[in-house]
């Protein structure tokens, strides 16, 4: 709900990363993304998309 949580899938869902993000500091123009591999080969991004999510609903 507030905003600090993000996503990451990759190997076509099958891997999941989430982290928490401080939004304040990662607002509109001045979000950023950045990718690191800790292993010993190189990692390219072939497709990357990002969305808003709806607000959530509470089923009650």
């Amino acid at each position: 709900i507030d905003h600090s949580i993000v996503e990451s899938f990759g190997a076509g869902g099958k891997t999941c990363i989430t982290a928490r993000v401080y939004p304040k500091t990662a607002v509109g123009d001045d979000a950023r993304l950045f990718v690191f591999n800790n292993g010993s080969s190189a990692v390219g991004i072939t497709r990357l998309s990002a969305w808003t999510m709806l607000q959530p609903s509470v089923n009650g």
